[in-house]
Protein backbone atom coordinates (compact mmCIF):
# COMPACT_ATOMS: atom_id res chain seq x y z
CA UNK A 1 0.00 0.00 0.00
CA UNK A 2 1.23 3.36 -0.81
CA UNK A 3 3.08 5.12 2.13
CA UNK A 4 2.21 9.20 2.64
CA UNK A 5 4.39 12.14 3.18
CA UNK A 6 2.50 12.04 7.09
CA UNK A 7 3.14 7.83 7.81
CA UNK A 8 6.48 8.11 6.33
CA UNK A 9 7.94 10.83 8.79
CA UNK A 10 6.56 7.97 11.73
CA UNK A 11 7.87 5.38 9.98
CA UNK A 12 11.46 7.22 10.36
CA UNK A 13 10.99 8.18 13.69
CA UNK A 14 9.53 4.58 14.67
CA UNK A 15 12.12 2.74 12.94
CA UNK A 16 15.06 4.90 14.83
CA UNK A 17 13.37 3.46 18.02
CA UNK A 18 12.66 0.34 17.70
CA UNK A 19 16.41 -0.25 16.33
CA UNK A 20 17.81 1.91 19.24
CA UNK A 21 20.00 -0.91 20.62
CA UNK A 22 20.44 0.76 24.00
CA UNK A 23 16.51 1.71 25.24
CA UNK A 24 13.48 0.02 24.93
CA UNK A 25 10.14 1.88 24.36
CA UNK A 26 6.87 1.85 25.15
CA UNK A 27 4.19 2.80 22.48
CA UNK A 28 2.97 5.87 24.80
CA UNK A 29 6.76 6.96 24.88
CA UNK A 30 6.98 6.14 20.83
CA UNK A 31 3.95 8.70 20.51
CA UNK A 32 5.46 11.25 22.32
CA UNK A 33 8.78 11.54 20.46
CA UNK A 34 6.64 11.16 17.16
CA UNK A 35 4.46 14.15 17.65
CA UNK A 36 7.70 16.38 19.14
CA UNK A 37 9.53 15.62 15.98
CA UNK A 38 6.73 15.21 13.56
CA UNK A 39 4.85 18.14 14.97
CA UNK A 40 1.92 15.74 14.29
CA UNK A 41 -1.03 15.32 16.17
CA UNK A 42 -1.64 11.70 16.36
CA UNK A 43 -2.86 9.28 18.86
CA UNK A 44 -1.63 5.73 20.14
CA UNK A 45 -3.98 3.85 18.07
CA UNK A 46 -2.08 5.51 15.25
CA UNK A 47 1.26 4.29 16.25
CA UNK A 48 -0.03 0.78 16.89
CA UNK A 49 -1.23 0.42 13.37
CA UNK A 50 2.52 2.28 12.13
CA UNK A 51 4.30 -0.47 13.99
CA UNK A 52 2.25 -3.13 12.59
CA UNK A 53 2.64 -1.97 8.79
CA UNK A 54 6.49 -2.08 9.51
CA UNK A 55 5.94 -5.44 10.61
CA UNK A 56 3.50 -6.73 7.77
CA UNK A 57 4.57 -4.65 4.85
CA UNK A 58 8.34 -4.75 5.66
CA UNK A 59 8.81 -7.91 6.89
CA UNK A 60 10.09 -6.21 10.51
CA UNK A 61 10.04 -8.86 13.45
CA UNK A 62 9.04 -7.60 16.71
CA UNK A 63 10.23 -8.64 20.20
CA UNK A 64 6.86 -7.41 22.46
CA UNK A 65 6.13 -6.68 25.75
CA UNK A 66 9.43 -6.63 27.01
CA UNK A 67 9.51 -6.27 31.12
CA UNK A 68 6.98 -4.61 33.07
CA UNK A 69 6.08 -1.82 30.94
CA UNK A 70 5.42 -3.97 27.81
CA UNK A 71 7.69 -2.30 25.74
CA UNK A 72 8.41 -3.15 21.81
CA UNK A 73 11.38 -3.24 19.72
CA UNK A 74 12.77 -5.18 16.34
CA UNK A 75 13.72 -8.61 17.24
CA UNK A 76 16.43 -7.79 14.86
CA UNK A 77 17.82 -4.04 15.46
CA UNK A 78 20.95 -4.44 13.35
CA UNK A 79 19.13 -3.74 10.56
CA UNK A 80 16.90 -0.58 10.32
CA UNK A 81 14.85 0.60 7.39
CA UNK A 82 16.56 4.32 7.29
CA UNK A 83 19.84 5.51 8.09
CA UNK A 84 20.40 6.49 10.94
CA UNK A 85 22.56 9.32 12.32
CA UNK A 86 25.62 8.40 14.66
CA UNK A 87 24.91 8.89 18.27
CA UNK A 88 27.95 10.68 20.04
CA UNK A 89 29.15 7.32 21.23
CA UNK A 90 28.67 5.59 17.85
CA UNK A 91 31.06 9.15 16.34
CA UNK A 92 33.57 9.13 19.01
CA UNK A 93 34.28 5.47 18.44
CA UNK A 94 34.43 6.26 14.76
CA UNK A 95 36.82 8.64 15.39
CA UNK A 96 38.96 6.27 17.36
CA UNK A 97 38.55 3.79 14.25
CA UNK A 98 39.87 6.53 12.25
CA UNK A 99 42.62 7.88 13.88
CA UNK A 100 44.04 3.69 14.05
CA UNK A 101 44.09 3.92 10.28
CA UNK A 102 45.33 7.08 9.68
CA UNK A 103 48.29 5.74 8.45
CA UNK A 104 47.11 4.28 5.18
CA UNK A 105 45.81 8.19 4.67
CA UNK A 106 46.50 8.95 0.71
CA UNK A 107 46.41 5.41 -0.67
CA UNK A 108 44.34 4.49 -3.49
CA UNK A 109 42.62 1.81 -1.58
CA UNK A 110 41.82 3.92 1.53
CA UNK A 111 40.69 7.09 -0.71
CA UNK A 112 37.53 7.75 1.05
CA UNK A 113 39.67 8.41 4.51
CA UNK A 114 39.70 11.46 3.89
CA UNK A 115 35.89 12.02 2.14
CA UNK A 116 35.20 10.63 5.98
CA UNK A 117 37.52 12.37 7.82
CA UNK A 118 36.24 15.76 6.93
CA UNK A 119 32.43 14.53 7.74
CA UNK A 120 33.50 13.89 10.97
CA UNK A 121 35.34 16.81 10.68
CA UNK A 122 38.50 15.10 11.70
CA UNK A 123 41.11 17.16 10.71
CA UNK A 124 40.79 19.32 13.14
CA UNK A 125 41.35 17.00 16.13
CA UNK A 126 44.77 15.32 14.92
CA UNK A 127 46.38 16.75 18.14
CA UNK A 128 43.76 14.89 20.61
CA UNK A 129 45.33 12.47 22.60
CA UNK A 130 44.23 9.13 21.34
CA UNK A 131 42.21 6.49 23.30
CA UNK A 132 43.68 3.44 21.72
CA UNK A 133 47.32 3.50 21.33
CA UNK A 134 49.50 0.73 19.15
CA UNK A 135 53.32 0.33 19.38
CA UNK A 136 54.85 1.73 16.75
CA UNK A 137 58.61 1.02 15.12
CA UNK A 138 59.88 4.38 14.27
CA UNK A 139 61.73 3.01 11.15
CA UNK A 140 58.61 2.00 9.75
CA UNK A 141 57.50 5.75 9.82
CA UNK A 142 58.73 7.04 6.66
CA UNK A 143 57.42 3.52 5.17
CA UNK A 144 53.98 3.42 6.02
CA UNK A 145 52.58 4.11 2.06
CA UNK A 146 55.04 0.67 1.76
CA UNK A 147 52.52 -1.18 4.20
CA UNK A 148 49.83 0.60 2.00
CA UNK A 149 51.01 -0.62 -1.34
CA UNK A 150 51.84 -4.21 -0.28
CA UNK A 151 48.19 -4.20 0.69
CA UNK A 152 47.16 -3.22 -2.59
CA UNK A 153 49.29 -5.58 -4.06
CA UNK A 154 47.80 -8.57 -2.15
CA UNK A 155 44.42 -7.37 -2.55
CA UNK A 156 44.64 -7.22 -6.22
CA UNK A 157 46.63 -10.57 -6.73
CA UNK A 158 49.19 -9.05 -8.23
CA UNK A 159 53.02 -10.36 -8.64
CA UNK A 160 55.74 -8.15 -7.38
CA UNK A 161 59.47 -7.94 -8.28
CA UNK A 162 60.80 -6.16 -4.46
CA UNK A 163 64.61 -4.62 -3.75
CA UNK A 164 65.54 -6.22 -0.24
CA UNK A 165 68.86 -6.06 1.76
CA UNK A 166 68.75 -9.00 3.86
CA UNK A 167 70.93 -9.04 7.13
CA UNK A 168 75.15 -8.60 6.75
CA UNK A 169 74.17 -9.14 2.59
CA UNK A 170 73.89 -6.86 -0.46
CA UNK A 171 70.34 -5.71 -1.91
CA UNK A 172 68.87 -7.86 -4.15
CA UNK A 173 65.69 -8.38 -5.89
CA UNK A 174 63.02 -10.90 -5.41
CA UNK A 175 60.46 -11.64 -7.68
CA UNK A 176 57.46 -12.81 -5.23
CA UNK A 177 53.72 -13.83 -4.55
CA UNK A 178 52.67 -11.31 -1.83
CA UNK A 179 50.32 -13.66 0.22
CA UNK A 180 49.67 -11.79 3.60
CA UNK A 181 51.04 -8.46 5.95
CA UNK A 182 52.00 -9.95 9.18
CA UNK A 183 52.85 -7.61 12.82
CA UNK A 184 55.67 -9.38 15.15
CA UNK A 185 56.68 -7.07 17.92
CA UNK A 186 56.19 -3.49 16.70
CA UNK A 187 57.83 -4.60 13.42
CA UNK A 188 55.60 -5.62 10.27
CA UNK A 189 57.00 -8.56 7.78
CA UNK A 190 55.48 -9.78 4.13
CA UNK A 191 54.62 -13.38 3.92
CA UNK A 192 55.40 -14.78 0.16
CA UNK A 193 56.18 -17.65 -2.08
CA UNK A 194 59.11 -16.70 -4.59
CA UNK A 195 58.17 -17.10 -8.41
CA UNK A 196 61.23 -19.63 -8.89
CA UNK A 197 63.77 -19.79 -11.75
CA UNK A 198 66.65 -22.35 -12.78
CA UNK A 199 68.82 -21.73 -9.87
CA UNK A 200 65.87 -21.90 -7.05
CA UNK A 201 62.77 -23.81 -8.57
CA UNK A 202 59.20 -22.62 -7.67
CA UNK A 203 57.72 -24.62 -4.48
CA UNK A 204 54.66 -23.73 -3.83
CA UNK A 205 54.78 -25.05 0.09
CA UNK A 206 57.64 -22.33 0.36
CA UNK A 207 56.54 -18.59 2.52
CA UNK A 208 59.62 -16.53 3.40
CA UNK A 209 58.90 -13.70 5.71
CA UNK A 210 60.69 -10.05 4.76
CA UNK A 211 60.94 -7.07 7.22
CA UNK A 212 59.17 -4.09 5.79
CA UNK A 213 61.91 -1.87 7.10
CA UNK A 214 64.58 -3.93 4.87
CA UNK A 215 62.75 -3.45 1.67
CA UNK A 216 63.06 -0.29 -0.67
CA UNK A 217 59.41 1.91 -1.26
CA UNK A 218 58.85 0.85 -4.72
CA UNK A 219 58.38 -2.20 -6.06
CA UNK A 220 57.44 -3.38 -9.32
CA UNK A 221 54.22 -5.01 -10.51
CA UNK A 222 55.21 -8.17 -12.86
CA UNK A 223 51.86 -8.02 -15.06
CA UNK A 224 53.30 -11.24 -17.53
CA UNK A 225 53.46 -13.53 -14.75
CA UNK A 226 50.35 -14.29 -13.28
CA UNK A 227 49.57 -14.65 -9.26
CA UNK A 228 49.56 -17.89 -7.68
CA UNK A 229 47.67 -18.66 -4.22
CA UNK A 230 49.87 -20.64 -1.70
CA UNK A 231 47.53 -23.58 -0.72
CA UNK A 232 49.52 -23.11 2.59
CA UNK A 233 47.02 -22.09 5.67
CA UNK A 234 49.30 -19.22 7.12
CA UNK A 235 47.13 -19.00 10.31
CA UNK A 236 47.71 -22.91 11.41
CA UNK A 237 51.89 -22.37 9.89
CA UNK A 238 51.94 -19.47 13.21
CA UNK A 239 50.79 -21.88 15.61
CA UNK A 240 53.35 -23.61 15.83
CA UNK A 241 55.67 -20.70 16.45
CA UNK A 242 56.47 -17.38 18.46
CA UNK A 243 56.46 -14.84 15.80
CA UNK A 244 57.06 -15.30 12.16
CA UNK A 245 60.23 -17.77 11.54
CA UNK A 246 59.59 -21.10 10.64
CA UNK A 247 62.15 -23.51 10.57
CA UNK A 248 61.35 -26.50 8.16
CA UNK A 249 64.14 -28.48 9.71
CA UNK A 250 63.10 -28.35 13.33
CA UNK A 251 60.16 -30.18 14.69
CA UNK A 252 57.42 -29.32 17.59
CA UNK A 253 58.84 -29.94 20.95
CA UNK A 254 57.36 -29.73 24.39
CA UNK A 255 59.72 -27.28 25.81
CA UNK A 256 59.18 -27.50 29.67
CA UNK A 257 60.60 -24.06 31.76
CA UNK A 258 60.62 -23.21 35.41
CA UNK A 259 59.50 -19.52 36.63
CA UNK A 260 60.33 -18.00 39.99
CA UNK A 261 58.16 -16.42 42.09
CA UNK A 262 58.57 -12.50 41.04
CA UNK A 263 57.32 -13.98 37.16
CA UNK A 264 54.99 -16.44 37.85
CA UNK A 265 51.92 -14.40 37.74
CA UNK A 266 53.15 -12.33 34.72
CA UNK A 267 53.87 -15.56 32.76
CA UNK A 268 50.35 -16.74 33.74
CA UNK A 269 48.59 -13.57 32.30
CA UNK A 270 50.61 -13.57 29.14
CA UNK A 271 51.40 -16.57 27.78
CA UNK A 272 54.50 -17.38 25.91
CA UNK A 273 52.93 -19.58 23.37
CA UNK A 274 49.11 -20.32 22.70
CA UNK A 275 49.51 -23.91 24.01
CA UNK A 276 51.28 -23.30 27.22
CA UNK A 277 50.07 -24.68 30.71
CA UNK A 278 51.09 -24.69 33.85
CA UNK A 279 52.38 -28.22 35.48
CA UNK A 280 50.05 -28.96 38.50
CA UNK A 281 49.52 -31.83 40.94
CA UNK A 282 51.81 -35.07 40.30
CA UNK A 283 53.26 -33.28 37.13
CA UNK A 284 54.66 -30.10 39.28
CA UNK A 285 55.92 -32.95 42.21
CA UNK A 286 57.70 -34.72 39.41
CA UNK A 287 59.82 -31.61 38.01
CA UNK A 288 60.88 -30.67 41.42
CA UNK A 289 61.55 -33.46 42.56
CA UNK A 290 63.95 -33.79 39.47
CA UNK A 291 65.12 -30.21 39.76
CA UNK A 292 64.94 -29.59 43.33
CA UNK A 293 67.13 -25.97 42.98
CA UNK A 294 63.85 -24.54 41.52
CA UNK A 295 61.63 -25.51 45.11
CA UNK A 296 59.05 -22.72 45.18
CA UNK A 297 59.24 -21.85 40.81
CA UNK A 298 56.33 -22.59 39.06
CA UNK A 299 56.67 -24.98 36.12
CA UNK A 300 55.11 -24.66 32.75
CA UNK A 301 55.02 -25.98 29.16
CA UNK A 302 54.78 -25.14 25.72
CA UNK A 303 54.59 -27.15 22.22
CA UNK A 304 56.31 -24.86 19.72
CA UNK A 305 59.24 -25.06 17.03
CA UNK A 306 62.12 -22.92 18.50
CA UNK A 307 63.60 -20.18 16.47
CA UNK A 308 65.35 -17.17 17.19
CA UNK A 309 61.96 -15.43 18.75
CA UNK A 310 61.40 -17.71 21.33
CA UNK A 311 64.64 -17.67 22.33
CA UNK A 312 64.60 -13.99 22.75
CA UNK A 313 61.39 -14.00 24.31
CA UNK A 314 62.48 -16.75 26.90
CA UNK A 315 65.87 -14.69 27.07
CA UNK A 316 64.10 -11.45 27.85
CA UNK A 317 62.81 -13.14 31.18
CA UNK A 318 66.65 -13.41 32.35
CA UNK A 319 67.31 -15.48 35.70
CA UNK A 320 63.53 -15.53 36.33
CA UNK A 321 62.64 -18.45 34.21
CA UNK A 322 65.31 -21.36 33.21
CA UNK A 323 64.05 -23.74 30.41
CA UNK A 324 64.70 -27.35 32.16
CA UNK A 325 63.64 -29.43 29.14
CA UNK A 326 64.45 -30.57 25.70
CA UNK A 327 68.14 -30.45 26.49
CA UNK A 328 68.35 -29.02 22.77
CA UNK A 329 66.80 -26.05 24.18
CA UNK A 330 68.42 -25.58 27.07
CA UNK A 331 71.65 -26.14 25.82
CA UNK A 332 70.96 -23.31 23.27
CA UNK A 333 69.76 -20.81 26.02
CA UNK A 334 72.96 -21.69 28.07
CA UNK A 335 75.23 -20.73 25.33
CA UNK A 336 73.27 -17.22 24.68
CA UNK A 337 73.57 -16.84 28.40
CA UNK A 338 77.52 -17.63 28.26
CA UNK A 339 77.55 -15.47 25.57
CA UNK A 340 76.18 -12.52 27.63
CA UNK A 341 78.27 -13.22 30.23
CA UNK A 342 81.45 -12.77 27.93
CA UNK A 343 80.77 -9.75 26.70
CA UNK A 344 80.06 -8.34 30.29
CA UNK A 345 83.32 -9.97 31.21
CA UNK A 346 84.69 -7.74 28.79
CA UNK A 347 83.70 -4.59 30.10
CA UNK A 348 84.75 -5.42 33.82
CA UNK A 349 87.96 -6.88 32.82
CA UNK A 350 87.45 -10.45 34.00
Amino acid sequence: MPVNKDALKRYRVIDRLLSDPNHDYTTGQILQYVERETDSNVGIRMIQKDIRALEDEFGKEMARNRGRRGTVRYMDQSTPLFYQELNPDEEELLREVLRTLGQFEGLDNFTWFDLLSRKLRFKEERKKCPIISFGVNDLLQFSTNLLGKLFTAISRRKTICIRYQPYGKNKKEYELYPHQLRQYNNRWFLLATPVGNEVEPYREDLICNFALDRMEQDFEYLEDIPYIDTPVDLEARFEEIVGVTLYEDKDVECIYFAVSPASTNYVRSKMIHRTQMEAEGDELQEYLEKYPQFSGWAVFSIECRPNPELYSLLSSYGGNLVVLEPSVVRDEMVKRACSIAENYDLILGV
